[in-house]
């Protein structure tokens, strides 16, 4: 029977292009009291979620980004271009049409919809039919209970976040089921996946699932095959970050008391995560969060996506632009200046503003041609730059222009020659992945190319990791009480909390001047968080909307840097002539308020009743 409930499952998932995920019953010919009461049956049934090409992990960040669409959610926003003109830059212009499709109901692309509403039904038949299932633990059954609240929040959340309010979905509906449930405001399917998030944490303390692991400094320590599984400390931080949406500006229906809610939350997540023993890990390790190890002890909740290559694979064409073997799978994610911008001089002199280059340049702290010296040790390994030194070229990568020959010169990388030109537009209707912006992604890269082992690397999704918690922590205590507010019962002040996230890497506390007030602060954890958590697909996209300020980042001027070689003097002490350029017009954005949630697709929408959909662009 468990063969047989794993192959019908797996042929109706295959097969979804043929049926409609809301008229789908998964249990369709099987007999519920053999799926029900047999623990390997249900077993089978259940994490049957995290298995097949429409589960969970559809709602993972780095999978949504790794994807032969080839393009990733930052493209949405001012801080990314792709590597050439696909939808995701017409979208980002103002152009919706059936671009949006490929990240809502595509079945060959992103299939959210599709995938969060069979996720949610089978959670809530595992939820409605846990006590009948036989010879099992307890401490089994609450596990998977845990589990099914879990996801069931962790599905919900990701509809709410990319569409706006949605009905909560608590009971499981059959195909011939009126879908007549009210559509909830985002405040209100936030708060609904708090609570669910809540008893998935009591789930998880009966099961003795706090932690999947073992605690550091202990045998089985991030080494069980567990913790690809939500446990009770990640439930925590989720419940944190629900409420941390529901209090942000886009959402908020209760005023200040929406963000006490939020900061106790957060401060909740933090003792409870720091009592069993998760951390920060140390600056030198910071890139061992997304490549080269499969966990760390800072991750809460991760998804480890095994050893993968770099060449010749759709898998990572939507993260990196630079040149493969197979240019027909190059695109990618393309750092704006706007973006290299957000990061600090050593010295916390934020650079976002002309203005504010030209008071680090008055203080020494700064030079306009010699870019990025003396940066935030965090710019290197998020972005390459020209000159960027990674494991298999330490000569450094060629950015620039070189006048004498008229080429972008070659970069040797583990003995494989790649342009890596600028293509200033001038690629749109090919298919090479060139920077238009003259900055490529370096988080998730190992430093390796080709085809053998030096391109191989443990990838990880940190699907919620400490240091955001910190900084969630930190947004949500600023907001109610100023920078030196505390919440949850922690002595950790909001202040304190954004430079624990700065020091780890190397970075002076947040300059004085940006500490008097709630704020000034509020500014400087922003800047934490876009610097932070770059490119890790979950956070600023989402984020600029949340805030409401996506009308203002997303109307300013998009730029790149244009390099061009030059001989070394005074002026130009690295041999380079680096000047600011916008991109191409075709490449700016156009913000639109009907963009602030995705229009839910109408076919689906009409069969819901009464269900008010989101403005078309």
């Amino acid at each position: 029977m468990k063969k047989a409930i794993i192959s019908i499952l797996s042929t109706l998932t295959l097969s979804v292009s043929g049926c409609n995920y809301l008229d789908i019953n998964p249990e369709m010919g099987l007999d519920e009291d053999q799926v029900f009461t047999v623990w390997d049956n249900f077993k089978s049934y259940y994490y049957n979620i995290y298995t097949t090409p429409t589960g969970i992990h559809c709602a993972y960040p780095l999978y949504l980004d790794m994807n032969a669409r080839r393009y990733t959610w930052y493209q949405f926003t001012d801080l990314s271009d792709a590597g050439r003109l696909l939808r995701c830059q017409q979208i980002k212009s103002g152009t919706m049409g059936e671009n949006a499709a490929e990240f809502t109901t595509s079945t060959a692309g992103r299939a959210i919809s599709y995938s969060m509403f069979r996720i949610i039904r089978v959670c809530n038949k595992c939820i409605e039919n846990i006590g009948r299932v036989q010879n099992v633990k307890q401490e089994n059954k609450d596990d998977l209970l845990g589990q099914a609240y879990f996801v069931r929040a962790y599905a919900h959340f990701t509809l709410c976040r990319i569409f706006g309010g949605m009905p909560y979905l608590d009971k499981a509906l059959d195909e011939n089921d009126e879908w007549d449930m009210a559509r909830l405001t985002a405040w209100e399917t936030y708060s609904r996946c708090a609570e669910d998030f809540d008893r998935a944490y009591e789930c998880f303390v009966s099961a003795g699932k706090v932690r999947r692991d073992a605690a550091p400094g202990t045998e089985g320590h991030l080494t069980s095959s567990d913790m690809a599984y939500p446990n009770g400390v990640a439930a925590k931080a989720m419940k944190a970050r629900a409420l941390l949406y529901a209090a942000s500006k886009l959402n908020n229906l209760h005023g200040q008391s929406d963000w006490e809610d939020a900061a106790e939350a957060c401060g909740e997540a933090i003792r409870i995560a720091e009592e069993y023993g998760y951390d920060l890990v140390p600056g030198s390790e910071w890139s061992s969060n997304f490549w080269g190890a499969a966990y760390t002890n800072e991750h809460i909740w991760a998804w480890n996506y095994g050893s993968g290559s770099y060449y010749q694979t759709d898998v990572w064409s939507a993260v990196f632009a630079y040149p493969q073997a197979n240019f027909s799978k190059s695109s990618g994610e393309c750092p704006t200046q706007n973006c290299v911008d957000l990061f600090e001089t050593v010295w916390g002199d934020p650079l976002e503003t002309e203005a504010e280059r030209q008071e680090a340049i008055a203080q020494g702290h700064y030079d306009e041609q010699d870019p990025y010296s003396n940066r935030d040790p965090r710019l290197d390994l998020t972005v390459v730059h020209d000159g960027s030194v990674v494991s298999m070229c330490p000569t450094g990568i060629n950015i620039h222009y070189d006048p004498s020959t008229g080429t972008y010169p070659m970069t040797v990388i583990n003995s494989q020659s790649r342009q890596f030109g600028i293509a200033w537009g001038s690629m749109d209707s090919k298919s090479t992945g060139y920077s238009n912006t003259g900055y490529y992604i370096n988080k998730w890269w190992n430093g390796g190319y080709g085809s053998g082992t030096a391109s191989r690397t443990e990838h990880t999704d940190p699907l919620i990791r400490m240091a955001e918690l910190y900084l969630n922590y930190a947004e949500a205590v600023n907001e109610v009480s100023g920078p030196q507010g505390t919440a949850g019962g922690l002595s950790l002040t909001a202040l304190e909390a954004v430079n624990k996230v700065r020091n780890r890497i190397g970075m002076p506390d947040v300059l004085d001047k940006f500490t008097g007030s709630a704020p000034l602060l509020r500014e400087r954890i922003r800047n934490e968080r876009c610097v932070e958590l770059a490119f890790e697909g979950h956070h600023y996209y989402h984020d600029i909307r949340r805030w409401k300020i996506a009308p203002q980042t997303m109307s300013q001027t998009l730029t790149g840097m244009y390099i061009e070689k030059v001989p070394v003097s005074d002026e130009y002490p690295c041999g380079r002539r680096y000047v600011r350029q916008p991109i191409p017009n075709n490449r700016q954005s156009n913000w639109k308020n009907a963009m602030y949630y995705l229009p839910f697709p109408a076919a689906e929408a009409n069969k819901m009743k009464n269900f008010v959909n989101n403005e078309l662009w």
